[in-house]
């Protein structure tokens, strides 16, 4: 893309539909993983992981709740490691975004290359970490909210808007409607492409993710390119 053509955008390729579908194809593919090949838990949908631990809970299971309460936990940890090199990016003037996508590069990249030779827990911290620097950090698409982890939101926000847009004849409620449906069909096919290689090759599947992650970050340094033009 010339340099002419992206002057015109008024938003940054960290917002654009490109890097979201790459974002939400990886969330798909990361959590339905976790769920075929890590005991049927999640790496980003805390609810998930919340509704089954109380369920063992309630059952009187505490090991099996344990197995859920870990990503949660490990979660939560990724939120504060998240806001505080944020901080620190933005006090050195450092591409904040560009810095997430190395670290989540790196964070995948030591799941893929540890997890088939070490227990779960191992890889369903990196992978929960991986989950929760990524959902705080991308979370708009061209100036709307959207979440690139969780995707209940996602579904409310395309159908209300569609409908919205449509009834009120609104062209931009209408794009946004129809970006988050995009966002929505990324997630499923990430979910489709992640089971189908997790039951033909099992823990070694994760590997997978590593090809969106190298195009995600081609992205983000094209947009720091351009910044510093």
């Amino acid at each position: 893309m010339s340099k002419r053509k992206r002057r015109k955008r008024n938003y940054a390729i960290y917002e654009g539909i490109r890097c979201a579908v790459t974002l939400t194809f990886i969330s798909g593919y990361v959590n339905a993983f976790t769920y075929v090949t890590q005991r049927e838990r999640f790496a980003g949908v805390q609810t998930g992981n919340l509704l089954c631990f109380g369920i063992n809970l309630a059952k009187g299971d505490w090991s099996r709740s344990f197995d859920f309460l870990l990503p949660i936990i490990v979660f939560m940890l990724g939120q504060s490691f998240t806001y505080l090199t944020h901080v620190w990016s933005n006090k050195h003037n450092y591409h904040w975004y560009r810095i997430a996508s190395r670290v989540l590069l790196g964070v995948a990249t030591v799941a893929v290359i540890i997890t088939p030779f070490v227990p779960d827990y191992y890889t369903i911290i990196c992978l929960a970490f991986f989950a929760s620097v990524q959902v705080d950090t991308f979370k708009t698409l061209r100036g709307a909210n959207y979440a690139s982890v969780m995707m209940t939101g996602n579904v409310k926000n395309a159908a209300y808007l569609l409908t919205k847009g449509y009834v009120e004849k609104n062209r931009e409620l209408q794009l946004i409607g129809r970006n988050t449906f995009l966002v929505l069909i990324s997630f499923v096919l990430g979910v489709f492409c992640s089971t189908t290689l997790s039951l033909h090759f099992g823990e070694w599947a994760l590997a997978g993710m590593l090809i969106p992650l190298v195009y995600l970050k081609a992205l983000l340094r094209e947009d720091y390119d351009f910044d510093q033009a």
